[in-house]
């Protein structure tokens, strides 16, 4: 959980306001960086205790902190305590969520909007995240956001938070300015996922599948981005398939459903305007891959999930598929735009999920760390792929390539 001097100082402040300190970034990163931003921020107020929510919010934070092109104002709306056991209390992660929402509404509706959406925007997103907490261990409960939760069920938490806006906030009302530095900001990692439950994996995957051949291969800096890998027919550049993989650590059918819908979320977010209507992108829809099981008894497949819509850009249109699983502790992600005029969706749709098929049969992903020492049970049903506590050299054979991740204990935490 997040300090509890941070949280105290964020409170006595009036307002939180993020400053800008750093140069703006170029335009294809901001696109991704926005996007993730929102995925997690999603997933987060639906699943705030899933395994790598404290990297995650870490990453949320430093974010909204260093972008030179949004500024978050906290209004002291939740009714958090000004005091908190910092080993106990969820109040640093609800005043956080409160943050990440308010961001998130500021990405999809635009910046110019009015504050008091936005400020209920964030004040809807910590309840969300609460809601999850309090059903976990109802002994988290904080009577300052009971009394929001009961405001929102009788129809009246705008107006509550209008008059706390125009009370606390307004341009005529002291305001406090508040600078946290991301080292002090950063919530301390006890137990890490990276670092100590996962210390490295390695992905070893086929170059070539079908007609497609990996063309290039993208490491992203923030270790929870994982890596992408782009897929292309040789004298074809009418489309392309970009598979991405990241660590999301053990997810119940459940969780792994939620965080597919958050990654439709973040996909219609944006592509929206690029589409003739929102409505045009499907559900997400069920599909079985078959694999290898992991041991015996173990489950012989992954189930994943797939949606389909059209967009233009440029003057073209294009069928476009996502495909979305969580195998060995890793979201496992494709991404197919094709042009229109080559494949229509429903081709698409049957050409991508027969590349994921395919590549999921003959992708081998091998983890160690503490993981190692989970039950052997809980390693078979969740296909955790955890070697043990130390790496093995994987098998790379004719036609692979590895992907190598290693996680370091993050600072102040020492790996087992």
């Amino acid at each position: 959980m997040a300090s509890g001097n941070v949280l105290r100082r964020t409170i006595f402040a009036a307002a939180l306001v993020v400053p800008v300190t750093l140069p703006a970034l170029a335009w294809a990163a901001q696109e991704a960086e926005t996007t993730r931003f929102v995925r997690e921020a999603r997933q987060l107020e639906a699943s705030p205790l899933q395994p790598g929510a404290q990297d995650m919010r870490r990453w949320l934070l430093n974010w909204t902190m260093e972008t030179p092109d949004y500024q978050v104002i906290i209004c002291p709306v939740l009714g958090l305590p000004e005091t908190v056991d910092e080993e106990t209390s969820i109040a640093p992660e609800i005043l956080a969520q409160q943050m990440f929402g308010n961001l998130a509404y500021q990405i999809t509706e635009g910046r110019d909007g009015d504050e008091l959406d936005r400020q209920l925007a964030g004040v809807e997103s910590a309840l969300k995240a609460y809601a999850v907490f309090l059903k976990a261990d109802p002994s988290l409960k904080i009577p300052g956001v009971d009394h929001l939760a009961a405001l929102q069920k009788a129809g009246t938490l705008r107006a509550h938070v209008a008059a706390v806006l125009e009370e606390k906030c307004s341009g005529d009302a002291p305001r406090g300015t508040l600078r946290l530095d991301a080292d002090d900001a950063a919530p301390p990692v006890r137990e890490p996922f990276l670092g100590d439950f996962l210390r490295g994996t390695s992905v070893v995957y086929p170059m070539q599948v079908g007609q497609w051949h990996a063309v290039d291969e993208r490491r992203y800096e923030d270790v929870l981005g994982g890596a992408s890998i782009r897929f292309a027919r040789p004298g074809d550049t009418s489309g392309w398939i970009d598979l991405y993989f990241y660590p999301v650590g053990l997810q119940e059918p459940a969780e792994q459903q939620t965080m597919a819908e958050g990654e439709r979320e973040s996909l219609l977010d944006a592509r929206k305007e690029l589409m003739a209507s929102e409505r045009d992108m499907s559900a997400l829809q069920p599909m079985v891959v078959p694999v290898a099981s992991l041991g015996v008894g173990g489950p012989a497949q992954v189930d994943a999930n797939a949606l389909d819509f059209s967009y233009s850009s440029r003057g073209k249109a294009y069928s476009s598929v996502m495909i979305f699983a969580v195998d060995r502790m890793y979201a496992i992600k494709l991404r197919y735009s094709v042009e229109a005029a080559t494949a229509s969706r429903q081709q698409a749709r049957r050409e991508a999920e027969a590349f994921f098929r395919t590549l999921l049969s003959g992708v081998e992903i091998t983890s160690f760390g503490s993981c190692g020492e989970a039950p052997a049970e809980d390693q078979l049903r969740l296909r955790m792929g955890c070697v043990g506590v130390d790496p093995l050299l994987p098998v790379v054979g004719e036609g692979q390539r590895e992907l190598r991740f290693e996680y370091p204990a993050p600072h102040g935490a020492a790996a087992r």
